[in-house]
């Protein structure tokens, strides 16, 4: 009786051997990938300091605080969104 698995890894005279996976050659450069990321890292940065300054503002405005929700918030999108593209660059999602 013989019973088949679909595991990747087969075995030659008895030695059990891990197929090794095809790794993408190193000099595969696509521009159109690369402006993606890029374009995309750019908006984001863009969208999170605008999501803070539109907060800063409000918040300014409802707190009567008149610079300093504006400062503190728009620096908080700032670095949430260099922490973005950062994390983006990197491929750590």
């Amino acid at each position: 009786m013989s019973i088949a698995f679909n595991v990747p890894f087969f075995q030659i005279s008895g030695v059990i051997q891990l197929k090794k996976k095809e790794q993408p050659s190193t000099d595969d450069w696509h521009p159109l990938r690369s402006a993606a990321v890029a374009s995309g890292a750019g908006m984001t940065l863009l969208a999170s300091i605008a999501v803070g300054v539109w907060l800063g503002l409000a918040l300014d405005e409802w707190l009567g605080t008149d610079p300093w929700g504006l400062v503190i918030l728009s620096l908080l999108g700032a670095v949430g969104g260099l922490w973005s593209v950062i994390t983006q660059i990197l491929g750590k999602k």
